[in-house]
């Protein structure tokens, strides 16, 4: 928290010294002005950066003109004293943490390299042509799940072709009898069983015109990708010193 405060002071004090000119650059900056709005000077040099930005579809006009009705926007907001309310606070630090953690996730993502082999293309479209009877047994808990306590059963028997993205990655990874490991969602801790497998002599079009190997490499690459992510946030927890207090 202290440092949100510290990184937003910093911020209004450099925006402050840099409208009075009392850097170098800023005065360079500031006697060479593209636009100003009341007190707000915006030079030739932050104009230019601030196209880096700009719509594909405006032009340089609409551009400036939007920078300029934002401006006013802004100073109306601070005549109004919103900057000093609470809910604002609050909404700079959100968007603080949530741009921090998309910058990390973004970042872990792209420097994820994972290879899709063509026996896995081959595996995923040779079971298009089947149906699969899973156990899914749910629990409230990971401790439940470990204990074999509150867990319930659900059967389902669907074509492979009809599961939902996760299933099918999941059971792709299973032999005939295997449980998969718990894998965390809305309801609780769910784990899988691969109870049998049986060809659908009518999925024809599956094994051939209908099976699309782009897509299928891709919806694998991501998949894996996210297996990954699972993995590194699984390394993050566990090598952190978690406190909670039990609640009743």
């Amino acid at each position: 928290m202290k440092y949100i405060y510290y990184v937003i002071a910093v911020m209004v004090v450099f925006s402050g010294l840099t409208a009075y000119g009392l850097f170098d650059n800023a005065r360079l900056e500031i006697s060479q002005p593209l636009i100003t709005v009341n007190d707000r000077i915006i030079s030739e040099n932050e104009f230019e950066k601030m196209l880096a930005r700009k719509p594909s579809y405006m032009t340089r006009q609409q551009f400036m003109d939007s920078v300029i009705e934002k401006q006013l926007l802004i100073q109306q907001a601070v005549k109004m004293g919103i900057n000093k309310e609470e809910n604002f606070r609050q909404s700079v630090e959100n968007f603080y943490e949530q741009s921090l953690i998309k910058i990390l996730l973004d970042r872990k993502l792209d420097s994820m390299i994972v290879d899709v082999s063509s026996d896995e293309i081959e595996k995923y479209r040779i079971y298009s042509a089947y149906t699969f009877e899973i156990t899914k047994s749910i629990f409230p808990t990971l401790a439940d799940f470990q204990n074999k306590t509150h867990g319930t059963i659900e059967k389902i028997e669907q074509d492979f072709i009809n599961l939902s993205d996760d299933l099918k990655f999941t059971v792709m990874h299973l032999a005939q009898g295997e449980t998969s490991r718990p894998q965390s969602g809305r309801f609780g801790v769910a784990v899988y069983t691969l109870d049998s497998m049986k060809k659908n002599e009518n999925a024809t079009d599956a094994l051939t015109k209908d099976f699309d190997i782009k897509k299928v490499s891709l919806y694998i690459q991501d998949k894996k990708k996210e297996q990954l992510m699972d993995e590194w946030m699984d390394q993050i927890r566990k090598s952190a010193e978690i406190w909670r207090k039990n609640e009743k």
